[in-house]
């Protein structure tokens, strides 16, 4: 009879746990995205200072509440950097299954993250800008890393299993890793439309109080989804070890 593996069990309550804090965070977010932060009614109202250099301020209206789902989407797509750091390199020092499906978790949910940044970005620019894309470097380095996401999967989708697929997830988990912070720092590369960062464009202290509210609910559902998806790997391996006995 198969014995309880803690390792799952482990998994399991902490992505139930993140779910629960996830799905309560993301709705009282969204509810005071819409019923407490302000609109802007007066022109550079809610501006610390003007978007760009010699641009004059302009109304967001209610067009920055997309920010509240932006903004949790960009910072969890480092998170989900972070993890396939640790996961490449804990896989290479323990060679344990465990990490080789963390990395490619993280990935997985890394591209839908990426997506709805991206989404949610191009949503946005078109009312502020005029244009949905523009080749400005924040935009571009975001993209280069859902492209990185996506190329991990169809890397270790393509290879048998294996020593060979392990080491090349790994490393290629670690190497794609630094692209969030160089997509952080990428708007000091040269000017662009994007915003510095959101307290730059926005002050209200509202603002500011949904914006911390909504981060931290729509993380830990991210983190969840990416547990469920290290237990859907970990039992797929469980059977495939099974099937070969």
């Amino acid at each position: 009879m198969p014995q309880p593996n803690p390792t799952s069990n482990r998994s399991f309550i902490i992505a139930l746990a993140l779910a629960v804090v996830g799905l309560i965070g993301a709705q009282i977010g969204m509810y005071l995205a819409y019923r407490y932060a302000p609109t802007q009614i007066s022109t550079g109202s809610l501006f610390v200072v003007a978007p760009d250099p010699g641009v004059s301020s302009f109304n967001l209206y209610e067009s920055y509440r997309i920010f509240f789902t932006h903004l949790p989407s960009a910072y969890t797509t480092a998170v989900c950097c972070g993890l396939m750091l640790l996961g490449g390199v804990m896989w290479l020092l323990m060679r344990k299954p465990f990490w080789d499906h963390l990395t490619v978790a993280a990935a997985e949910v890394g591209l839908v993250a990426g997506a709805l940044t991206l989404l949610t970005g191009a949503i946005w620019a078109k009312y502020s800008w005029g244009t949905y894309w523009n080749w400005e470097p924040r935009l571009t380095t975001m993209l280069v890393l859902w492209l990185a996401f996506a190329a991990l999967i169809a890397l270790r989708a393509a290879l048998p299993p294996g020593q060979k697929r392990g080491i090349l997830t790994a490393v290629y988990g670690i190497l794609a890793s630094p692209l969030y912070p160089l997509v952080h720092w990428a708007v000091e590369i040269g000017s662009g439309s994007h915003p510095k960062s959101f307290s730059y464009l926005l002050t209200a202290p509202e603002i500011t109080v949904t914006k911390n509210v909504a981060t931290w609910g729509i993380i830990p559902l991210f983190v969840a989804i990416v547990f469920v998806r290290l237990m859907w790997r970990n039992v797929n391996h469980a059977l495939e070890v099974e099937r070969a006995a």
